[in-house]
């Protein structure tokens, strides 16, 4: 079971990719904001036809906690920001940011417990992961300097 949980999470990873390359050339196109809207508006029409055929009862949103919904706004933040820079720092660079940014964020919450998660104790050996991961950042930023070949 557990090597499945981690097989969905390298395809979430995956997806994450794709998914920021094609908007980062979608912000190129049509503009930032409109990729954002664009990828809301689709993912919005594609989880409704999901939602109508699923067997979940639609009242149970009308009970969620209000705090919950302003996930769709850290989403809103994410697809703005990431078609602006990744045609500045390449896909690689903005994903290990973005990593970078989550593992912190993560770090954080899972220590106080926050939002309702599970406390899980900061110790040293994540620090140590935390550097390693900024320093593969730093040699990645540092090949990036280097002129390369373009294609035809």
């Amino acid at each position: 079971m557990f090597l499945i949980i981690i097989l969905i999470s390298l395809t979430a990873g995956i997806i994450i990719s794709l998914q920021q390359t094609i908007n980062g050339k979608l912000g190129q196109v049509v503009g930032i904001l409109e990729s954002a809207l664009i990828s809301f508006a689709v993912g919005t029409l594609f989880l409704f036809i999901i939602f109508i055929y699923s067997n979940d009862n639609p009242l149970l949103l009308l009970n969620m906690p209000k705090l919950y919904l302003s996930s769709a706004f850290f989403g809103i933040v994410f697809l703005t920001i990431m078609p602006l820079v990744i045609p500045k720092i390449g896909v690689t660079n903005a994903l290990v940011m973005v990593i970078i940014g989550q593992l912190l964020c993560g770090l954080i919450i899972d220590h106080f417990g926050l939002f309702g998660s599970q406390i899980i104790q900061f110790d040293i050996k994540k620090l140590i992961g935390i550097i390693f991961l900024c320093l593969s950042l730093v040699f990645m930023f540092i090949n990036k300097s280097k002129p390369s070949l373009q294609r035809h």
